[in-house]
């Protein structure tokens, strides 16, 4: 049994979820450019072009030896290199210039306008620029740069892209639509992004791949359907395709950049120090040009890496076939071993009541689906640094590492055990208290009375009641303070959700007097169960009051006892909806509980994996709590 985690861990990396990661080939630093703006290869991959936030453009050889620069007069926006040796360059000085394979000026086009996104096709046949503004596409010719025309859009534009044949445009405008446009400039689709769009960019079959501000990037195809959808670390400054559409290169604000496939699955992730500001594929997209905003140039070698996910696939689908032929044999060797000793009987037996196991079909299915399922994968992808539809890449147990040296969690901890302790003593005493109470009234008739009487009070929502008591502790109108000032007391008035001191206490008080309901009913019936022969018997001996619940009723109530602490703690563990409502963690991190920051890494931050490292060791100490609670308290059974 010990080897069953080792077991569990090598099938996970037999089953290549492991990505293969790659590393840099070579970089150079281009430090007069400054924050780099643009990138861009040529259609041979021999010469790499840069633009810098520094007003200079560069021109390189793909080993990164320098060919020449020259200078606009601002912030250059775009560059671009057609496959006749032309250097194209867009800047804010509201001029788009043209130069040739030596560096000389073949000519200067003033747009009047500032320039703020440059495209081309390789070829030069199609040239498009975005200019301040404008709601307008600007078309230029690649011979002198003059406006040959141009393709109303209708709103500010922002970014735009041209595919390297120039079959394909697309366009994105200021507010979060994305326009694809065929070569004569008429509208195909448009289509809505779920963000600021940052990037664009159009693949040779029409695929068109938006970045947006939440750290995404969608994918549409012709038709304006979304394909897919991929998931970054960091918003998105910019995407690209290799020429055969295939692969889609992405970088982020963090300096992260990543390779995926058409259908959006990741096949290569690598990070550097500072922001991400550009990628380009080379023609064969086996190499993978980025830049970053401190002028470094990094040239990735990925060829390997997509070769390597390929056969990966391969793999997989060899593991799975291997997998499911091993489950055949298994089962006919277990058919085989209940036939030699004439068991086999039970399965005649499941076919004579198959209706009824077809009626239990559903709830089964519901069961697995929406209970089991989601616990396994938990429990698989706390392994994982994992985001659904995106990136899923084995992290061992970086995440419960994480989580010892994560602040929140260690305050969440602390403030943890005070809930558990207080969380206790709430739901048992005041509710044997009451139970004790209702069962010792001589009147049956007032036992049924109190007995509803409470039991009504769970009609009211949960919500409403922490919004009533969030309203008792308002520091303006709320009822506590009020009461205060109006007894002579008012110096004690407080704004106790909003003190790290006092906002912890507040909420434990929330409920008072504590009588849950369910905890009643469970004492309740258990004192009805209790003959009556052990309670006379008891008199007769001269026992009082306090002796009889002290020698009969507490012992004969242990498997209540037992049932209610797990199901407190459970529940204290696991809860975190009245602290997010009330005060949503805060002031500061005085409230937070470890449940709560799962809650925020699934939701806020989309970090499932941590999330379900977290939601693993809750289970975990649960289920230590469980059998330590099942071992020590001791039930006359």
């Amino acid at each position: 049994m010990r080897k069953a985690p080792w077991i569990f861990l090598a099938l996970i990396l037999l089953l290549g979820l492991v990505p293969v990661a790659a590393l840099a080939k070579d970089h150079w630093s281009i430090e007069r450019a400054g924050n780099i703006t643009s990138l861009s290869v040529s259609a041979d991959g021999s010469r790499v072009a840069v633009g810098g936030h520094n007003a200079k453009a560069f021109l390189y050889d793909s080993e990164g030896n320098p060919i020449y620069e020259v200078e606009a007069g601002n912030v250059v926006t775009g560059v671009a290199l057609l496959s006749n040796g032309t250097f194209l360059v867009s800047s804010d000085d509201r001029h788009l210039y043209a130069y040739d394979e030596t560096g000389g000026q073949l000519w200067d086009s003033d747009l009047k306008r500032q320039v703020k996104s440059l495209a081309a096709s390789q070829d030069g046949s199609t040239i498009v620029l975005v200019t301040q503004r404008s709601k307008d596409l600007i078309v230029v010719d690649q011979n002198n740069g003059e406006q040959t025309g141009s393709i109303p859009i209708g709103s500010l534009l922002k970014e735009v892209s041209v595919s390297g044949s120039g079959q394909w445009i697309v366009a994105a405008t200021s507010d979060q639509f994305a326009y694809l446009l065929d070569k004569d400039g008429s509208l195909l689709y448009k289509f809505s992004a779920d963000n600021q769009i940052q990037a664009v960019a159009v693949s040779e079959n029409g695929l068109a791949a938006v970045g947006t501000a939440s750290n995404k990037v969608e994918l549409f195809d012709q038709k304006g359907s979304v394909t897919g959808s991929i998931n970054t670390r960091d918003i998105v400054t910019d995407v690209a395709f290799s020429s055969d559409g295939e692969r889609i290169g992405v970088s982020d604000l963090s300096g992260n950049y990543y390779i995926f496939d058409g259908r959006g699955k990741q096949l290569w992730e690598s990070k550097i120090t500072g922001e991400g500001r550009g990628v380009q594929f080379d023609r064969e997209g086996k190499t993978l040009y980025s830049g970053t905003n401190d002028g470094r140039i990094f040239k990735y070698d990925v060829g390997s890496v997509i070769d390597k996910a390929a056969s990966k696939a391969r793999l997989n689908a060899m593991l799975w076939a291997a997998a499911g032929v091993l489950a055949v044999v298994l089962i006919l060797l277990y058919l085989n071993y209940l036939k030699k000793r004439n068991r086999l009987v039970i399965f005649r037996q499941i076919w004579k009541s198959k209706y009824i196991y077809l009626g239990l079909a559903p709830t089964f299915i519901l069961v697995f689906v929406f209970l089991y399922y989601p616990a396994f994968s938990g429990l698989f992808h706390s392994l994982y640094d994992w985001q659904p539809g995106g990136r899923t890449t084995f992290v061992g147990l970086a995440n419960f590492e994480r989580m010892i040296h994560d602040p929140y969690v260690i305050k969440g901890m602390g403030n943890l055990v005070i809930l558990i302790i207080t969380g206790l003593i709430k739901a048992i005493i005041p509710a044997l208290i009451t139970a004790e109470l209702i069962f010792h009234l001589r009147s049956k008739r007032l036992q049924y009375g109190f007995r509803t009487a409470f039991t009504a009070s769970m009609v009211i929502p949960g919500v409403a009641l922490l919004l009533i008591w969030q309203n008792l502790y308002d520091p303006n109108v709320g009822l506590i303070n009020n009461v205060l000032e109006l007894i002579g007391l008012g110096s004690w008035a407080h704004g106790w959700l909003g003190d790290p001191n006092t906002a912890l206490w507040a909420i434990i008080f929330i409920g008072f007097p504590f009588i849950g309901i369910l905890q009643l009913l469970v004492f309740y019936a258990g004192l009805l169960s209790i003959p009556n022969e052990l309670i006379e018997s008891a008199k007769i001996d001269g026992a009082n009051l306090w002796r009889i619940i002290r020698s009969i009723h507490l012992p004969l109530l242990g498997g209540q006892f037992k049932f209610l602490i797990i199901l407190t703690l459970i529940g204290i563990i696991q809860d975190f909806n009245g602290i997010m409502i009330v005060t949503g963690g805060g002031p500061m991190d005085s409230t937070y509980v470890p449940a709560l920051q799962m809650y925020y890494a699934a939701t806020k931050f989309n970090d499932l994996g941590y999330a379900s490292a977290l939601g693993v060791s809750m289970f975990l100490v649960i289920l230590a709590i469980t059998v330590v609670n099942m071992k020590l308290i001791k039930t006359e059974d």
